[in-house]
């Protein structure tokens, strides 16, 4: 073999690897550049991560807003103590004060039932008038609702049906428990079996 066949031949070896190394090179940039080739996770990391912040905060903020309802405990009811003269359609403020240390929030209707020394009890209906709306007290901050009743003279002559309550009892919005305040505006109407009876409650609303 001639000298020129040998350079030859061991020039062909090289060429050839070159030629695989730069076909290569050429296929890993062009799946880059296209976009075809595996993705970093960081953006989803990222995402996955802002995710579950999102839901941590969301999930706190429920516990928060449920730990701040009014309980029973944190309030104290009280109504007018005098009635005022006549025998008209008369409306009282039933006031609840948030009697703890920390703010806490009120919505929707009291439950309210009159009751008699003989243990008869009236159920009182509730007015659409107000609406209802979250209220948030806080330590010594009051809201009331609106109990309109009918007053009556057990001795008119008239044979109205009389419901003389010695104690109004109360439920705050989503409690179990009640409170219960002495009735002392006189007797009233008997209306408990009546479809829109004169005697009603309304949702809580600010104290003015």
């Amino acid at each position: 073999m001639s000298d020129v066949m040998r350079r030859r031949w061991a020039a062909g070896p090289v060429l050839l690897l070159v030629a695989v190394l730069s076909s290569c090179s050429s296929t890993a940039g062009s799946a880059s550049s296209s976009g075809t080739g595996p993705r970093p996770p960081v953006t989803s990391a990222g995402a996955a991560s802002t995710g579950a912040a999102s839901t941590a905060r969301q999930s706190a903020g429920t516990m928060a807003a449920a730990a701040s309802r009014c309980t029973t405990a944190d309030l104290r009811a009280s109504i007018p103590e005098t009635p005022t003269p006549g025998m008209s359609q008369k409306s009282i403020h039933v006031t609840f004060r948030n009697q703890s240390s920390t703010q806490c929030t009120l919505s929707g209707y009291p439950g309210a039932e009159f009751r008699s020394a003989t243990g008869e009890r009236w159920d009182l209906v509730r007015s659409t008038s107000v609406v209802r709306r979250p209220i948030t007290l806080a330590p010594s901050a009051q809201a009331h609702a609106t109990l309109t009743y009918l007053p009556t003279d057990p001795g008119d002559g008239t044979g109205n049906p009389v419901f003389n309550p010695t104690s109004l009892v109360l439920i705050p919005p989503d409690e179990q428990t009640s409170l219960i305040v002495p009735w002392a505006l006189g007797p009233v109407l008997r209306q408990d079996a009546a479809t829109h009876p004169g005697t009603y409650i309304s949702a809580l609303e600010p104290k003015s």
